[in-house]
């Protein structure tokens, strides 16, 4: 099957339980999460940058995007385009070209940050590979992914994330829930009321499951907010807006593995167990500033057999559909055959549902080789947003976090974003 071609990483160390994933290094012994305290963040662009952009607008937008969320405290100061700029620790943040020192290594970017002992960010700098340019990559999206890396966030596995590990040549046109969650729980606007916190355990055969992906999925079948779990199987997702939730835990077995994040996590064991629901599916009723606790999931008992890993979306009545790691941009109203892919998929007995009432299905489900396909419809008023497939194989589920993404307007190959 069709896989991404370039795969993201981040050389980083440490990784104890935190809302989504941060940015965490060893210092001095302890894990420590990174993140700025000052403000804003002074930064200055190559002028070969700007102009493979058409321009410095489309970079300042995308940057801006992360100082415009809800909720989060961020401020950045534009120092314009020059000549000459080259990465490198001086006390001045950049976003300049690589000039083929990373070719061959299968990354389009880098961030790298400089910080103290406290873990507090004293500069950043971030490098795109000319293949990015070349390869007609979605450059905006890509400088939307390093800079999330320049603010502190570790890699996502949700598919329709901008920090997901791999960007194509059309994606997601701004960021998704899970992004902005996380952006707000690093740098949360103090006069912003809090959300509520979820906490719990993933555990297994063998004791605490570490690097679970935990998920709170919420009625219209979005993955509002992610966390990993801690080396201990502990979990805390924090930011939650007001609303009805189900939780669910799911292994990074793919598309997105452990191997693409950093530190400590990179060091955890993927252990394999189907996509499992706290107190068996039962919806949460959370309230803003409140905290709840006791969500433990069990991933105990068999090993997992389905794991769904590509996507695809054809035209109604056509057998060709191309799948990918890639997320499914659709819009409402349209109406599509919808294809997913992967591990343990069995012919005849493997169907998959959307969570959304936005989504009907309107065909029976069609097998064939490792995928199972089914034609939807979406409804007009079908909001934007990200969704969530799962899969079913008998009494298995496996989830496909944020496979598909709703988009009021049409956008623009698949492959990664940073190192």
């Amino acid at each position: 099957m069709p896989r991404p071609s370039v795969l993201l990483s981040l050389v980083l160390i440490a990784a104890p339980a935190y809302p989504s994933a941060r940015l965490t290094y060893m210092v001095h012994g302890s894990p420590v999460p990174v993140a700025w305290t000052s403000f804003p963040i002074s930064y200055a662009v190559d002028r070969r940058v700007s102009d493979a952009m058409g321009g410095v607008t489309q970079i300042d937008r995308a940057i801006a995007e992360w100082a415009s969320v809800p909720g989060a405290e961020i401020a950045f100061n534009d120092l314009g385009v020059r000549d000459g700029i080259a990465a490198g620790k001086d006390g001045k943040s950049t976003i300049s070209l690589t000039d083929e020192l990373y070719a061959n290594q299968h990354f389009l970017a880098l961030t790298t940050n400089w910080y103290d002992d406290n873990g507090h960010v004293l500069e950043a700098d971030i490098q795109i590979d000319p293949v990015a340019i070349r390869g007609g990559y979605n450059l905006p999206q890509l400088v939307r992914h390093e800079t999330g890396h320049l603010l502190g966030l570790d890699h996502s596995a949700v598919l329709t994330s901008v920090m997901y590990p791999y960007v194509g040549m059309t994606g997601v046109a701004s960021l998704d829930s899970d992004d902005r969650v996380a952006i707000a729980n690093v740098y949360p606007r103090l006069a912003s009321p809090p959300g509520a916190t979820l906490q719990g355990r993933v555990s297994g055969d063998d004791g605490g499951i570490f690097a679970a992906q935990v998920v709170a999925l919420n009625e219209k079948g979005e993955p509002v907010s992610t966390a990993l779990s801690g080396p201990d199987g502990s979990f805390s997702l924090q930011g939650i807006p007001s609303g009805s939730y189900r939780i669910y835990a799911e292994p990074l077995d793919g598309p997105v593995n452990v191997s693409n994040l950093s530190g400590n996590w990179r060091m955890a064991k993927v252990t394999s167990f189907p996509t499992q629901f706290a107190d068996g599916g039962t919806s949460l009723s959370v309230e803003a500033g409140k905290v709840y606790g006791n969500l433990n999931v069990s991933g105990a008992g068999a090993a997992q057999q389905l794991n769904p890993k590509w996507i695809g979306v054809g035209t109604v009545g056509s057998a060709a559909v191309s799948l990918g790691a890639m997320p499914v941009i659709l819009h409402p109203g349209q109406t599509v055959t919808i294809a997913i892919g992967g591990d343990g998929f069995l012919s005849g007995v493997t169907t998959f549902d959307i969570p959304s009432v936005a989504f009907k299905r309107v065909s029976d489900f069609t097998w064939s080789g490792n995928y199972v396909s089914a034609t939807f419809e979406t409804a007009l008023n079908t909001p934007q947003g990200s969704v969530v497939i799962l899969a079913h194989t008998g009494n298995e589920t496996a989830a496909l976090t944020g496979a598909l993404r709703i988009e009021p307007k049409t956008r623009g190959r698949a492959a990664s974003a940073s190192k």
